[in-house]
């Protein structure tokens, strides 16, 4: 059998992270196989792990903390790696979100933690069409922001969504349908609140968020077309909460929301 190939740990941090790896389990006398079993992933995917080539994101760093007893090192190293793959003007807001008890938001898409997978590749491949092959990578990263949800206390969502979301046909009739559905079902829980912007009323071109942090900080993210700005700036934040505030007064009430995503619905089946 080859040796293992040398992998140098300070090369990049999935580099590092797979040399955690791989060194605990050999520390410990375990095959690649006997690994691969406990964290319910194949070996040559671990092999890619341990060579920094697939890195985990941060729900399969959490088994392996948990197999290979890190506490949350290795989960915090992914969540590094996570971040640092996005555009450096969202990096800041993508933090806080994560941490954030309320988010206030209006989008022109479903935003990315309400979006299913189909959906998001979708809308990645049209953004990113001059790089197909790290699409999977990017909505991977994107839902495992999803994780949010299982927390003991999950954020406070409000998103205003335009009504134009519900009529683009992002991914095929069926790919709509199966994200609609998910909008329903995510909107049951009496944390996650969504109310449509109907097509009467005026639009801003982007998404705007706004983010409440547990020790009551605020920040204001904007968003369009490959520019985007955070910042917790009390003068901006106040803006762009006047802003959310005259949206929002425009919204359809959540249960004229609801019953316009159910019309959707049974126009995409």
């Amino acid at each position: 059998m080859p040796a293992p190939r040398e992998l140098d740990p300070t090369y990049s941090v999935a580099a590092y992270l797979g040399h955690k790896i791989r060194r605990e389990r050999e520390r410990r006398g375990w095959t690649q196989v006997d690994l691969a079993g406990r964290v319910f992933i194949s070996r040559a995917r671990l092999a890619k792990v341990e060579l920094g080539t697939d890195p985990p994101n941060p729900a399969l760093a959490a088994r392996f903390d948990k197999v290979l007893g890190f506490e949350d090192d290795l989960k915090n190293l992914a969540g590094v790696l996570l971040n640092s793959q996005f555009r450096d003007y969202a990096q800041a807001y993508l933090a806080r979100q994560l941490e954030a008890a309320a988010i206030h938001g209006y989008s022109i898409v479903v935003p990315g933690l309400l979006q299913t997978e189909a959906y998001a590749r979708a809308l990645m491949l049209d953004a990113e069409a001059e790089d197909p092959a790290e699409v999977d990578r990017y909505v991977e990263r994107r839902i495992a922001r999803q994780e949010v949800w299982a927390r003991a206390k999950p954020p406070w969502m409000w998103t205003l969504l335009d009504a134009a979301v519900l009529r683009r046909t992002v991914g095929g009739r069926a790919t709509m349908r199966e994200q609609l559905c998910k909008i329903r079902e995510m909107c049951e829980p009496p944390y996650v609140n969504l109310q449509i912007i109907p097509d009467d009323t005026a639009a801003i071109p982007g998404s705007l968020w706004l983010l409440t942090l547990p020790n009551g900080d605020r920040g204001a993210y904007t968003e369009g077309f490959e520019t985007g700005a955070y910042s917790e700036e009390p003068s901006m934040v106040a803006r762009f909460q006047r802003v959310y505030d005259r949206l929002h007064a425009s919204a359809l009430s959540a249960d004229a929301s609801m019953e316009l995503i159910e019309k959707a619905i049974e126009g995409y089946s």
